[in-house]
């Protein structure tokens, strides 16, 4: 099946297609969505789309070109010159507040973001370390068989994913493993009630990177533990509440057993436990 990626989309126009229904997974400054969505996709933007071969295959650039909508009694409306002076004034000044501001600080901030970056670099590095040893030792050590025998597992587990329960659609990019799921729901473990989470995009990395999964959810955010949750037990930059999936799911990449990695990952969503997240799934809609 055929997708296409559409790249800056102003958050207005990505709420339209989530409000009617249009799946849709992040792609560098864009979206990609499937070729059944299309329609949809230029209806609800009232657009036309043209689109060119990319580097990916059977992954199209569909460039978009916006239909004028018509304007409503025929007369276009008086602006008032000197007040869009004035307000023209008063942004510059803000700018000029702001910059001055910016400047008095900036020293601070930057020592404290050298030192978080360094920090933040130096356990991503040693993460995907862990990942090369241990897939190193799982698949042999020589380079050559050893990655033979990965590609043939890889592409056994990628079927394997697609069968996966909840598993709706599954991508491969360089270094990622994209999985759209379908939508998914948890039962509270106070009431017993089941309430409907959303459709996610998971995103697997295969190189370890980006402590090997994110969650986000493709149907809502919800204020939880902390603000916008993708779900219960997922923050709203799409890590685990809980770190000890991370090093289960590391583990999991470094032997390419990704299929276990999709079933940990929906089970995450679907099954959370009686704690300071859990109290917070009546959040969501019941079903």
């Amino acid at each position: 099946m055929k997708s296409y990626l559409v790249k800056d989309l102003t958050d207005e126009q990505l709420s339209l297609l989530t409000n009617a229904g249009v799946q849709h997974y992040p792609w560098d400054s864009g979206i990609m969505f499937e070729e059944t969505q299309l329609d949809t996709v230029l209806a609800v933007l009232n657009a036309t789309g043209a689109k060119s071969k990319s580097k990916y295959e059977n992954v199209y650039k569909l460039k978009l070109t916006f239909k004028k909508r018509k304007k409503e009694g025929g007369k276009k409306d008086e602006v008032d010159e000197e007040t869009l002076r004035r307000e023209a004034e008063r942004l510059e000044y803000r700018k000029r507040y702001i910059k001055a501001c910016e400047s008095r600080t900036k020293s601070i901030l930057d020592a404290a973001a050298s030192t978080a970056s360094g920090n933040r670099k130096k356990l991503a590095a040693a993460k995907q370390r862990f990942v090369t040893s241990k897939r190193t030792e799982v698949f042999g050590a020589s380079k050559i068989a050893g990655n033979e025998i990965a590609t043939q597992t890889l592409i056994e587990e990628l079927e394997r994913v697609r069968m996966v329960q909840g598993v709706q659609a599954v991508h491969v990019v360089p270094n990622r493993l994209l999985i759209a799921t379908e939508i998914l729901c948890a039962t509270d473990p106070e009431s017993g009630l089941r309430h409907e989470i959303g459709q996610f995009l998971i995103t697997v990395y295969l190189d370890g990177s980006e402590d090997g999964i994110r969650w986000q959810n493709n149907s809502r955010r919800v204020d939880g533990v902390r603000e916008r949750m993708h779900a219960p037990t997922v923050f709203s930059d799409g890590r685990a509440g809980a770190a000890e999936i991370h090093a289960t799911v590391m583990e999991l990449i470094a032997r390419l057993e990704l299929s276990t990695v999709a079933e940990l990952a929906i089970q995450f969503i679907e099954n959370p436990e009686a704690n300071e997240y859990g109290k917070y799934v009546s959040k969501w809609p019941m079903l």
